[in-house]
């Protein structure tokens, strides 16, 4: 499913563990960059910045991050 399509069903997501708490600051859902997202396409694209980086980043740090990939590809 579609990041933007979640709606704030906070929990009934593949996402809900690199999202914060419902209307905190990191709301993967209601960031309108990754509406078009799909929810595995985040996970894989969080697995792969993990694995390349030796840093631990924080969830609103790893949004920021494909967020910003996201706009270098025009989308």
């Amino acid at each position: 499913m579609k990041i933007g399509e979640l709606n704030q069903h906070c929990g009934n997501c593949s996402i809900i563990d690199l999202c914060g708490e419902p209307y905190s600051e990191i709301m993967l859902c209601a960031n309108e960059k990754l509406s078009g997202m799909e929810e595995e396409d985040y996970i894989r694209k969080v697995k792969e910045i993990r694995s390349t980086q030796k840093r631990n980043w924080g969830n609103k740090t790893l949004e920021k991050m494909i967020v910003k990939s996201l706009e270098k590809k025009g989308i």
